[in-house]
């Protein structure tokens, strides 16, 4: 059908018309209308926490006089040492990691927080808070890791909750959708009390999905802080953090009923490591005896990066070759005398046309030195392979004759 020039450049002209009245008529209507827009994502559960291959026959491990302890490595969630690991306990201050957490989770950074006259009234513990302050939460966050403020502690819980106890409840909520089953909040703080308990299991879990939001682990890591909007600093109650190399963070905790307590992370030549040690005497030397063991022992290998093609084949009753890769990059832990014993398997499944992107076509078996299975995990297509048609087939020619001609 033949359509005039003219009537061509009518259409178009219309059209340029309509859509720039709909574009007029959005900005009016923009204000109008109070959109949600989240601003910040709640983080992932990370890897359930699996233990190191052969740890049983492993060897003990540094001593220590922790009650209960745990030593991981963040990557993989991989257990290297444990003792007590699932003990409920009190956990005093460690009891942070999940209040900022949540205040990450649910607050812009620079929104400004006012401090209430209810939230000083808090024992032990404080970062001179004063009633009637309004800082951000970017800055309340320096005032909760730091010093390990109390009252910043109840400061984020209203909030974020409206009181105390509404705000327990959600932390509580919110760390057993991330895996840890073991644990209670009843407060925001890490004061004694009987409802208030975690397991060197559960706190290893907690930091390992807290560690990767950038903004606690920058904070978590900082030796001093100035606040802005306050006249205040802050000094890291941390001592690591100016002793030990490769060190990120985490937090200290004491109470009467808890005792001595800290969360400790380091990272060296990429393997992250997270220590808990809970009611010890000497929880500086325990956690440094526990990182230096993993470090010493231990190392994290990448057997396939993310993207990377392990597998081609032919698929039957399809046009072009299937790829398969994994899904992220695949990663163990292994201990030293084992690294030249491992062994890699790849396996493809009895595939017909069609084979969609994503799918599972196989899997990469990681084995050790007498053949038992250490790990395995699956094989995706990385592209879609179509079934064979003879107007597919003639549409690949043409792309590929196109693509040849074009230079694309």
């Amino acid at each position: 059908m033949f359509i005039p020039t003219r009537q061509l450049r009518a259409w178009g002209a219309a059209l340029l018309a309509a859509v720039a009245a709909l574009l007029v008529l959005q900005l009016i209507a923009e204000p109008m209308v109070n959109r949600s827009v989240p601003v910040w994502m709640a983080v992932e559960p990370g890897p359930p926490l699996v233990y190191a291959d052969g740890y049983e026959q492993g060897p003990p491990g540094p001593p220590l006089r922790a009650a209960a302890a745990i030593l991981i490595e963040a990557n993989t969630g991989t257990v290297l040492y444990a003792h007590n690991e699932h003990e409920r306990r009190p956990m005093a201050s460690t009891t942070k990691i999940m209040t900022a957490l949540m205040a990450l989770e649910t607050t812009p950074l620079e929104q400004l927080v006012t401090v209430s006259p209810q939230a000083v009234r808090v024992t032990g513990s404080d970062a001179g808070l004063r009633p009637g302050q309004r800082l951000t939460m970017f800055e309340l966050l320096h005032a909760l890791m730091l010093p390990s403020g109390n009252d910043a502690a109840n400061v984020v819980a209203e909030h974020v909750a409206g009181s105390q106890a509404a705000f327990a409840q959600l932390m509580t909520e919110r760390a057993r959708e991330l895996g840890a089953v073991r644990t209670r909040f009843a407060n925001a703080h890490g004061l004694d009390d009987p409802n208030h308990y975690s397991t060197a299991h559960d706190l290893a879990l907690l930091s390992m999905v807290a560690m990767r939001l950038p903004t606690f682990s920058q904070v978590v890591r900082t030796p001093h802080f100035q606040a802005q909007s306050i006249s205040a600093s802050w000094r890291n109650t941390n001592r690591l953090l100016w002793s030990f190399e490769g060190i990120e963070g985490v937090k200290t905790g004491t109470t009467g009923g808890a005792g001595y307590c800290l969360v400790a992370a380091a990272s060296r030549d990429g393997m992250r490591l997270i220590s808990v040690v809970l009611g010890s005497p000497d929880r500086w030397n325990d956690s440094v005896r526990l990182l230096e063991y993993g470090f010493d022992q231990f190392h994290l290998i990448t057997l396939a990066a993310h993207g990377e093609v392990l597998a081609e084949a032919r698929v039957p009753g399809g046009m072009g070759t299937l790829q398969a890769v994994v899904d992220g990059d695949f990663r163990v832990v292994v201990r030293d005398e084992e690294i030249n014993d491992l062994q890699v398997r790849v396996w493809l499944e009895r595939l017909r046309a069609p084979v969609r992107a994503g799918e599972t076509v196989g899997a990469l078996d990681i084995m050790g030195a007498d053949g038992r299975l250490i790990r395995s995990v699956p094989l995706l297509a990385k592209e879609t392979v179509p079934r064979w048609t003879v107007h597919g087939a003639l549409w690949r020619w043409f792309q590929e004759l196109w693509s040849s001609r074009t230079g694309r």
